[in-house]
């Protein structure tokens, strides 16, 4: 059984990451008042970016035949058929720096990271189905396994 790890480059742009950069806000004398904000001081903060919605939501059943798109997070586990000789998949963890996980079948251990895509898309091949991370946010990522 092999494992191999190779990139494929998104053709589809992927989406931009915004940072906040906060400014030091300077000492006001005791007793001074302060000038009440206009509309044009307040700036709305942009929400953190949503994960895109995943075709099976979150059902991991769905991905007994490692063909599925879940949404998933640390900890998540399910059974697989055993057709790519994995009977159990194991997200690990997932965080900013992407994702964990561990694949379980008879006498076979098997485990993986993949980076967050953000200019190109990586994919762990396991035992001939493709583990890709699509996208992650926060504890949970979108993941899709293909044959």
């Amino acid at each position: 059984m092999t494992t191999t790890l190779r990139r494929t480059f998104a053709l589809a742009a992927a989406g931009a990451v915004t940072a906040l950069l906060g400014g030091c806000a300077g000492s006001q004398e005791q007793g001074a008042a302060s000038p009440e904000p206009s509309a044009a001081d307040a700036s709305p903060s942009p929400a953190a970016p949503a994960l895109p919605e995943a075709a099976d939501g979150t059902d991991l059943e769905a991905c007994a035949d490692a063909d599925c798109e879940v949404l998933v997070e640390s900890g998540d586990e399910f059974t697989m058929d055993g057709s790519h000789g994995v009977d159990r998949f194991v997200v690990d963890a997932v965080g900013e720096d992407g994702i964990d996980f561990s694949g379980y079948g008879p006498g076979t251990t098997l485990s993986g990271h993949l980076p967050p895509p953000e200019d190109q898309e990586y994919v762990f091949v396991m035992n001939g189905f493709d583990i890709t991370l699509v996208a992650v946010e926060g504890s949970s990522a979108l993941l899709r396994l293909s044959p």
